[in-house]
């Protein structure tokens, strides 16, 4: 065991520690200066310094302005006697016996899981006000109909699976009236996306809360990460990355989007812990495990997939190199991937009638040729005869160069930062778990070769994520959810930072004074983006979120619950007229058969359009919807409005 010998001051791991503390408490120290000499030119002057704080700074610069005071306080005492110091991991001993502890572990994991789906429960349950046919009423924001066009991608997705069914028959009447953003409906009707998350949404579209899938997989995944990173580091360092996963706002609020980010994030964190398994045990079924889990995560989002495995994989062609015997290893994880790479070609064949064409390339290609991967997007062009490209739409990409990159980078790193947890904690615990990746020579931790080589590859997976989503124009929502699943990887290598420095600050502070103040830090960052306190304005980040999702969430209520109504005779045809609405909020959303008592389309530019609806729609009811003024009217053949 490590006591105060090997981490006082002076040691290599007490100048690091103070090196990530002088770093951060300087660039904190230069916002909150900057925040000051702005406040000067406010009627209130130096007192709306006071009174208005910046939910990333001003607590975590209060946090780190204490350290050296506490310090200054506790004087000699802190190391008058020679306490024992847990460390990261005392050479492989404290793991050994708590693995023992099975019924601990258990423990844990039920907590992590259980503390996960009430972050997520408390983000869905917030009430909305929103405005219906008849009066005003609350509804939960889980309640609410998504938000994205994705979104409504997806849940088409689970409900043809549901039928039985990968794809249904085309709409062959005005397809292009009836497109729906994120939908292929010309070859066949078939979500664009890959094929994993209707499937885990499938069952739970079933029950009519396609959301608590999402919250499972959350509460699964948790659990997961914090077995994977339990084989690493001491048991307690696990215990806290696995904690502040459960905490995390950014996290809570991607559950209750019916995205692909959760399943996937289900899938990497059994990759992750399978992997690290078998690194220790050289065990084939840990192989099949990881091949498995990978495939799924392949079919979710193959980029991310990728760049999440890609120092995974590294480190294993590294050792078939060096171990010939580790053939089997790489078998056992090859054989699902080639299964899901199968699958995937049968998907693509019933989809766009190519194996190796999936829908989400064909759908790019035909409708938005400027949202492709790679740089000099907006240079992309669909063929002269090829009219069915979204224009509007298509044009908001940006065109990709180096420095739109380079800003793209830079706002996904700090949206990263922001959601997973706040800036500064979440920079502090990585800053110290970078130390414990360093050569065993430098530092007193007790941190093996193994426990390394697994930090190594969660750092580097960490990097690959952010190095394989360069190439792409958008920095996504949120300014992060391209690299959505660096948040897991950043919170459990915080954790173990969080619990090195804990350790290396009892060096110097009594031990209950150490850790309270690394819960300070974390609170720091977890306070301004869970509640609202005035001095942030009244509003917290999850608020802000759940404020700005809200917007799209309470429209296609009110279109929803109208269109149901009784004011609407059944069945229906609805013609909404988005000439001049934002294409990102389009109502044409029907169910993947087309059969629905209400059917959307967009309003054709003729009346001797609208009659030839009308005759291949027989027996339906036509109304008009103009998002603008959110005002349905039944269309008047007389008239022709």
């Amino acid at each position: 065991m490590a006591t105060t010998d090997d981490l006082s001051d002076g040691k290599p791991g007490q100048r690091w520690l103070w090196l990530v503390w002088s770093l951060l408490f300087a660039a904190a120290a230069c916002f909150e200066l900057r925040r000051l000499f702005s406040s000067f030119e406010t009627p209130l002057g130096p007192i709306a310094w006071l009174l208005f704080w910046d939910p990333e700074t001003t607590l975590p610069f209060l946090c780190l302005l204490s350290l050296p005071l506490l310090r200054w306080v506790s004087g000699e005492r802190g190391t008058a006697r020679q306490r024992v110091v847990p460390t990261v991991s005392d050479a492989g001993e404290a793991l050994d016996v708590s693995r023992s502890r099975t019924g601990s572990c258990l423990a844990v994991c039920c907590f992590i899981f259980l503390l996960s789906v009430m972050s997520s429960f408390a983000v869905g349950s917030r009430n909305i006000r929103v405005a219906t046919i008849l009066q005003e009423r609350d509804i939960a924001f889980a309640d609410l109909p998504p938000a994205y066009h994705d979104e409504y991608s997806y849940l088409l997705q689970a409900q043809t699976f549901l039928a039985g069914r990968m794809t249904y028959p085309p709409m062959t009447t005005r397809p292009d009236l009836f497109h729906q953003m994120h939908v292929l409906n010309e070859h066949r009707t078939v979500s664009r996306y890959f094929p994993l998350t209707g499937g885990w949404m499938a069952p739970f579209v079933a029950i009519g809360r396609p959301v608590w899938g999402h919250w499972l997989a959350g509460g699964i995944a948790s659990v997961f990460f914090y077995l994977a990173m339990r084989q690493i580091v001491h048991p307690r360092a696990a215990c806290v990355g696995g904690l502040l996963l459960a905490l995390s706002p950014g996290l809570a609020i991607f559950s209750n989007l019916l995205l692909a980010h959760h399943p996937v994030m289900l899938a990497l964190s059994v990759f992750m812990w399978s992997f690290l398994r078998m690194m220790s045990t050289s065990g084939f079924c840990y192989a099949l495990v990881s091949g498995t889990a990978l495939a799924f995560a392949m079919l979710g989002r193959p980029m991310t997939a990728a760049g999440f495995a890609m120092p995974f994989g590294v480190w294993l062609a590294f050792r078939l190199v060096r171990e010939r015997r580790s053939c089997v290893l790489a078998v056992g994880m090859a054989l699902p991937i080639l299964a899901g790479l199968a699958g995937l070609a049968k998907f693509n064949h019933e989809a766009t009638g190519a194996w190796n064409r999936t829908a989400y390339q064909e759908y790019t290609d035909t409708f938005t040729p400027r949202h492709r991967y790679g740089f000099n997007n907006g240079a992309a062009r669909s063929a002269d005869n090829n009219s069915k490209v979204l224009t509007k739409y298509d044009n908001w990409a940006t065109n990709l160069t180096p420095a739109v990159a380079a800003e793209n980078v830079q706002n996904r790193l700090i949206g990263s930062l922001q959601w997973s947890l706040a800036v500064f904690p979440l920079l502090f615990g990585l800053g110290v778990a970078a130390q414990l990746c360093l050569p065993l020579s430098t530092q007193g931790n007790g941190v093996t070769v193994a426990n390394r080589t697994g930090l190594r590859l969660i750092f580097a997976s960490v990097l690959t994520l952010h190095l394989v989503h360069v190439p792409y124009w958008f920095d996504g929502i949120m300014h992060w959810h391209y690299v959505f699943e660096t948040a897991p990887l950043l919170l459990l290598l915080a954790g173990a930072g969080l619990y090195s420095a804990a350790g290396q600050l009892a060096a110097f502070l009594p031990r209950r004074v150490a850790v309270g103040w690394i819960v300070c830090l974390v609170a720091a960052g977890l306070l301004p983006g869970w509640f609202a306190i005035p001095v942030f304005d009244g509003q917290s980040k999850v608020d802000g979120a759940v404020s700005e999702l809200s917007f799209a969430r309470t429209r296609f209520e009110y279109f929803n619950s109208t269109a149901e109504s009784p004011a609407i005779l059944k069945p229906a045809l609805i013609l909404i007229d988005e000439r001049d609405a934002d294409p990102q909020l389009s109502y044409v959303i029907n169910s993947p058969d087309l059969r629905s008592t209400v059917l959307k389309c967009r309003h054709p530019a003729s009346q001797q359009e609208v009659l030839e609806l009308q005759a291949a729609f027989p027996g339906r009811t036509i109304y008009t919807f103009s998002p603008t003024t959110q005002l349905f009217q039944r269309w008047d053949e007389s008239r022709g409005d």
